[in-house]
Order: structure tokens, then C-alpha cells, then sequence
């Protein structure tokens, strides 16, 4: 090196004669690597006056494509993989359709009949009407027949009893004709409909709504609010049942005709 001995390079750089005679000879594998190779270079080129980059790059065109003594190459770092999103999504998923499975569990006969109770409870009444106004057509033209052989055979009989006849063929019209009920609601209420010991109606009534049902002895009406509901039976204005806003019922028959309007029961 100039005719200055490893030695004296040594003692002035502190690098190994070891390294020293690795670095003349260009046996750059025997030495540490990496940048303790530039390092010694460096610090060589320095002491004995030379250009330390010039130096550093001749060693770099040497070494160009050779793995350094001491560095190995870092293996390729994998992402860890973050599988939690894609549990809180699975959960939510499985609580959703618990839920959807447990409302329909618990309220979907109530829906069901709530949809299909109001169109079949609709029907009822017309049904009723129209059967109603085929017995009355019935009832009439039996009334009016019985009316002519009255007349044909009152012809022989005395005039008193004229009288007597009239009032029985009025108590057998009044008591062939069916019992009609009209409800009609203030409110949303619960209403049950029992005709002749038969439950004929059950269900939500919608506050204005007005229903007409038909009975041949007896009606049992019962209401989750007694309050909402106005009854009429054949007509007749029934009394209000019950206490304000409470829940009633009441019993309505044939004597319910004869007592005066007004009458509570």
C-alpha cells in the first residue's frame, strides 16, 4: 500500500491486518460485509491520501451482483391476515336472522290473522244483509197469504173477531221475523259477536266502520271498550253497556224490543 506497512495502517485505522490484506488482495469475501466493507475502504483511502468516493465505487463495479459476506437477504414479509371484520359481519348476519326467525315465531299468526280476519269479517255482514232480506221477502209474503184466507174466511164471522185475528197474525210475524244487530264504532276496538250461542265474529274493528249481523233468539256482544261501540237491534237504539273505557258485554233478545230506548243492560 504505497510502501506504508498493514501495520501502520492498522495501528492508524484500528481495522484488522487480517481485513488489511483481504482488502489488497480484493478478497472481498473475507470481509464482514455490508457497510463495514465501505467502512474499511473509506478509512484506508483517508490515511493514505486517496479519493474515498473513487475508492468506494471501484469497489461497488467489483462487487456489482455478489452477496456480501454476513448479509442475508431478508425474507419476503407476509401481511398478517385480519379475519376479524368478517366475524363481526358473521354475527351480525347470524343475529339478524335469529331475530327475523323469533318475531315471526312470536307474532306472525297475529299478522296472518290481522291480514286475513278483516276481508272474511267484511263478508259477514253482507252475507247477513242479504240472507236478512231474503227471510223479511219470505216473512212478507207469508204475512200477506195469511192475510188473504183471513180476509176470504172473515167474510162468515162476526165483526169482533176481526181484532182478535189481526193481533195473532202480528205476534206469529213478530216472532217468525230474525234478529238483526247493528254495530257501529267510535274507535279501534276488540269486538267478539256470539248469535244464537255461535261465535259468528272475532276480531279488530276499525274506528267508523259499521257492521250488521243476524241472529234468530240472541245476541252476546262483549267489547274492549264499551264505550266505542253503539248498538241497534232491529232498529232500536241499545242503551250504553259497561263503564268508560272499560271492557262489556251485554246480552240483547226479543225482549230487548219491547223495553224503551235508552234501557242499559
Amino acid at each position: 500500500m504505497r510502501g506504508v506497512s498493514l501495520a501502520e495502517v492498522s495501528a492508524a485505522t484500528r481495522i484488522s491486518t487480517r481485513f488489511l490484506e483481504a482488502i489488497e488482495s480484493d478478497r472481498w469475501e473475507s470481509l464482514p460485509g455490508g457497510v463495514f466493507n465501505r467502512g474499511f475502504i473509506r478509512s484506508v483511502a483517508r490515511y493514505l491520501g486517496l479519493d474515498e468516493d473513487s475508492m468506494v465505487a471501484e469497489y461497488a463495479l467489483e462487487t456489482r451482483g455478489r452477496v456480501e459476506a454476513g448479509v442475508v437477504p431478508d425474507p419476503p414479509m407476509e401481511m398478517p391476515r385480519n379475519w376479524k371484520p368478517a366475524m363481526v359481519a358473521a354475527i351480525v348476519v347470524v343475529v339478524i336472522l335469529a331475530g327475523v326467525g323469533f318475531a315471526y315465531a312470536r307474532y306472525g299468526g297475529k299478522i296472518a290473522e290481522r291480514l286475513h280476519g278483516k276481508p272474511a269479517a267484511a263478508t259477514a255482514p253482507v252475507a247477513s244483509a242479504t240472507s236478512g232480506e231474503a227471510a223479511r221477502g219470505a216473512n212478507d209474503a207469508a204475512t200477506g197469504a195469511a192475510g188473504a184466507g183471513s180476509a176470504a174466511a172473515g167474510n162468515g164471522a162476526t165483526q169482533n173477531s176481526k181484532p182478535s185475528d189481526g193481533a195473532a197474525g202480528t205476534a206469529g210475524a213478530a216472532a217468525a221475523d230474525p234478529l238483526e244487530l247493528t254495530l257501529q264504532t267510535s274507535k279501534l276496538v276488540d269486538v267478539t259477536i256470539v248469535a244464537d250461542g255461535a261465535t259468528i265474529f272475532s276480531g279488530s274493528i276499525d274506528a267508523g266502520d259499521k257492521r250488521m249481523f243476524e241472529a234468530r233468539d240472541a245476541f252476546d256482544v262483549s267489547s274492549s271498550d264499551s264505550s266505542a261501540i253503539v248498538l241497534e237491534l232491529n232498529g232500536r237504539r241499545v242503551g250504553a253497556f259497561g263503564q268508560l273505557g272499560l271492557p262489556g258485554s251485554v246480552k240483547l233478545t226479543r225482549n230487548d224490543l219491547k223495553a224503551p230506548a235508552g234501557d242499559s243492560h
